[in-house]
C-alpha cells in the first residue's frame, strides 16, 4: 500500500510502462465466463452480468500487476469504473439507489488513501468493484468492502510476521468483492 503523496509523486514522475499481458492473465476469460454463467443461471440480468464479468476478466491481470509492480493501471481500472457507473445509472433509473452506497464506499477508500493507507489505484479499483457489485443490491458493495478490509488485514498481518512492511491491497479488494458477489448471487438462486 502506498500513500497518497507517494501515488501522486509517482504519477508526476512520468508515464507508466504499458500493460504487458502474460499467459496467466488469460485466466480472466474463463473466470468471466464462469461469473456470467452463474449469474445467468441464477436469474440475474445483463445490468449485473456485464460489469461483474468485466471485473472478473480483469482480475488476474490486476492482481498480478499489483503484486509485482505495486500499481493498478488506469488503462484497466478506468474502463471498469465507466462500466460500473453506467450499470448503476441504469439501475438508478429503475429506482435502485445502490449507486449511492457504491459512491460512499469509494469515499471511504479515498479517505483511507488520504490517511496513507493505500494508493489511488486501490481507490479507483475499489470504487469500480463497489459500482459493479452494487448492481446486485445496496448491501453488496458494503459487504465487499468489509470483506476486503478483513482479508487484506489478515494478509498484512501475515506479511508483518515474515518481515514485509507492505502488501498490495488490489488483490484483496478483488477477493473481498468476489466473496460478496458470490454470496449475493447465490442468495437469489
Amino acid at each position: 500500500m502506498t500513500t497518497l503523496a507517494e501515488a501522486t509523486a509517482s504519477e508526476l514522475a512520468g508515464p507508466r510502462p504499458p500493460v504487458r499481458l502474460r499467459a496467466v492473465d488469460a485466466l480472466g476469460i474463463p473466470l468471466a465466463a464462469a461469473a456470467a454463467a452463474l449469474l445467468v443461471m441464477l436469474g440475474w440480468d445483463a445490468i449485473a452480468i456485464v460489469p461483474i464479468a468485466a471485473v472478473a476478466a480483469a482480475a488476474p491481470v490486476l492482481a498480478r500487476i499489483d503484486m509485482t509492480e505495486r500499481r493498478l493501471p488506469n488503462t484497466i481500472t478506468l474502463p471498469l469504473l465507466v462500466v460500473g457507473t453506467i450499470a448503476c445509472l441504469v439501475r438508478l433509473l429503475g429506482g435502485d439507489f445502490a449507486l449511492f452506497v457504491a459512491i460512499g464506499c469509494g469515499a471511504i477508500l479515498l479517505l483511507m488513501a488520504v490517511m496513507g493507507g493505500m494508493g489511488m489505484g486501490d481507490v479507483k479499483l475499489g470504487t469500480a468493484l463497489a459500482l459493479a457489485s452494487a448492481t446486485l443490491g445496496w448491501a453488496v458493495p458494503l459487504a465487499g468492502l468489509a470483506a476486503s478490509v478483513i482479508v487484506g488485514g489478515i494478509a498484512g498481518l501475515v506479511a508483518l510476521t515474515v518481515g514485509r512492511r507492505t502488501v498490495a491491497f488490489g488483490p484483496w479488494l478483488l477477493v473481498g468483492h468476489a466473496l460478496a458477489v458470490a454470496g449475493a448471487a447465490l442468495q437469489v438462486g
